[in-house]
């Protein structure tokens, strides 16, 4: 037996001895075969961390002291160790193993010849195939992860009444679009809104939009500087990027040439500056907003209103992202939210849509609508594990951490009832 084992690990594995009875033999090297000659039997997938890359195994082969695991899209980088986890009997254990050899997506690693790290599920934890949920995420910031108290906190203030409206579960596109309508036309009364679809591409803004994801500021049209300049404005900016590439592709003269055009063009337009901000959900763009002064109007859009209409944007993307999660995820077969299982702690759930897996990843605080018999259970909780699993599908693990009032004695119910039914088949 292995030196130094806990007072609680030791009750672990008496407890385990007992289970098991023959099977287990004394030593910590034989329980941890026993483990993963059970994963085998099972064919169940488990965590392997590899450099901090999050990919998905399976054993394949138990031999006397070592494991072949079949880990996809696995790529050797040099280091000889992995972290592995997987839960049995309602019990987690972590292990820390050497890696001896590498080949076609798959690795052996040396069997540990000791428990390293289990503990019991304080809550138990049961399998289902017929639970499904909707969900909506709730605002930390616009940016996701960790409120920024700085720039957050004074756009919550600055559009109070919008921001209002956007933290609802269900909040309405009409009233955000007038809401929006009306703080644009704070700063002017000259603006466009483009959505892109069917016979609309955006024209040249649209096409720099799509490619390079960013607003697009110039604070004169009358100065070439203000479209391809060096001295661009340290928080927006301007055409330079598509003006070196199209050197690169095109040559200088050509290049000067395009710009020249624009600006005069626009000059003829009589434009004085302009602000150009995209629209997005999740992060592709799909339109863009554009704010501009004339020579009617008499005044030109400084700094602090395009930053202005950038945060509008930003906005509106939040609110537009929002509402594709809460409204679309039963309407698009890619988007279905699958329960897997579930305990009085969390659930992980599957979907099959790339872009919300990636999103959640900032936005990771959601409120889940849960349909269970004649009720339907509101829980809030954080996404804190993100597996991809191949195939299309995404898996992810929520930690609750509110509910509404009784629904978590109808989830302890509902629990108890389900592992019943399992015991009983």
């Amino acid at each position: 037996m292995a030196v130094g084992r806990s007072d609680t690990l030791q009750e672990l594995i008496t407890i385990l001895e007992t289970m098991f009875g023959e099977t287990i033999i004394g030593s910590d090297i034989n329980l941890v075969k026993h483990l993963f000659y059970s994963l085998k039997a099972d064919q169940r997938e488990f965590p392997f961390d590899y450099e901090g890359e999050k990919l998905n195994s399976v054993v394949e082969e138990v031999s006397e002291d070592t494991l072949v695991l079949y880990v996809p899209y696995l790529q050797p980088k040099g280091i000889l160790r992995a972290k592995i986890s997987f839960e049995i009997l309602n019990i987690l254990y972590q292990f820390e193993v050497v890696l001896l050899d590498f080949w076609e997506d798959h690795v052996r690693v040396k069997i540990p010849s000791e428990l390293q790290a289990a503990a019991f599920r304080k809550n138990l934890r049961v399998a289902v195939d017929d639970l499904f949920m909707n969900y909506v995420i709730l605002y930390r910031s616009l940016s996701g992860g960790e409120r920024e108290l700085g720039k957050n906190l004074s756009v919550e203030q600055r559009f109070f009444h919008l921001m209002k409206e956007i933290k609802k579960d269900n909040p309405s596109l009409k009233l955000i679009n007038l809401m929006v309508t009306e703080y644009i036309l704070g700063i002017s009364r000259d603006y466009e809104i483009v959505f892109f679809g069917p016979g609309k591409d955006g024209g040249f803004f649209g096409d720099f939009i799509k490619k390079y994801n960013r607003p697009i500021y110039v604070p004169d049209c009358s100065l070439i500087k203000s479209y391809i300049g060096e001295e661009k404005d340290p928080y927006l900016d301007n055409f330079r990027d598509e003006y070196l590439r199209l050197i690169q592709t095109r040559g200088q003269a050509k290049a000067d040439e395009f710009f020249r055009e624009l600006q005069k063009e626009e000059v003829r337009n009589f434009l004085i500056s302009y602000i150009v901000t995209p629209i997005r959900l999740f992060n592709d763009p799909i339109g863009y907003v554009k704010v501009f002064s004339t020579a009617m109007d008499k005044f030109s859009i400084v700094q602090q209103q395009a930053l202005y209409i950038e945060e509008l944007g930003d906005i509106l993307t939040y609110a537009l992202t929002k509402v594709y999660i809460r409204q679309e995820n039963f309407r698009n077969e890619k988007a279905v939210t699958r329960i897997l299982d579930i305990s009085m702690n969390g659930l992980l759930f599957e979907i099959e849509d790339e872009r919300t897996f990636n999103y959640l990843k900032q936005h990771n605080i959601i409120k889940m609508f849960v349909p269970i018999s004649e009720r339907n259970l509101v829980l809030r909780g954080e996404v804190v594990r993100f597996l991809e699993i191949g195939s299309g599908k995404y898996q992810l693990g929520v930690n609750f951490f509110d509910s509404n009032p009784d629904d978590m004695v109808f989830l302890q119910h509902y629990i108890f009832s389900k592992k019943m039914r399992i015991l009983f088949e």
